[in-house]
């Protein structure tokens, strides 16, 4: 099946008009970003707004995007929370990489890196 084909289906019920249904259609698509312990992290939809965050972590993160995971070490609190609550519906945001800003963390002597994944 080729993925690039959508297919929709309108059932008609009692007194509607299909015909009157009007569509839009939308690019979907993400933005990931990584950055290191004391920097700031980017995220930007290029004009559109963050639409979800699929993915935060702050500490030993794995992975690229579209296949992050956390790592052996995490943040003690809801990362993804926070950075949903600093990025959704907004065209991009700023999130500085630091313990007071994201949560103390498991993690011993190792810099530490926030990884998001967000959708646009």
């Amino acid at each position: 099946m080729n993925k690039d084909v959508n297919t929709l289906v309108l059932l008609e019920e009692i007194s509607s008009n299909p015909s009157l249904v009007s569509f839009k259609t939308v690019v979907v698509g993400t933005a990931c970003g990584n950055a290191y312990e004391n920097k700031t992290l980017e995220l930007s939809c290029q004009g559109r707004p963050i639409a979800g965050v699929l993915f935060a972590s702050f500490g030993d993160p794995r992975g690229s995007c579209g296949s992050f995971t956390k790592g052996t070490c995490d943040a003690q609190e809801d990362v993804l929370s926070i950075i949903q609550k600093e990025c959704i519906a907004k065209e991009s945001c700023s999130i500085q990489v630091i313990e007071e800003k994201l949560s103390k963390t498991s993690c011993k002597n190792i810099v530490k890196r926030l990884a998001v994944e967000a959708v646009c």
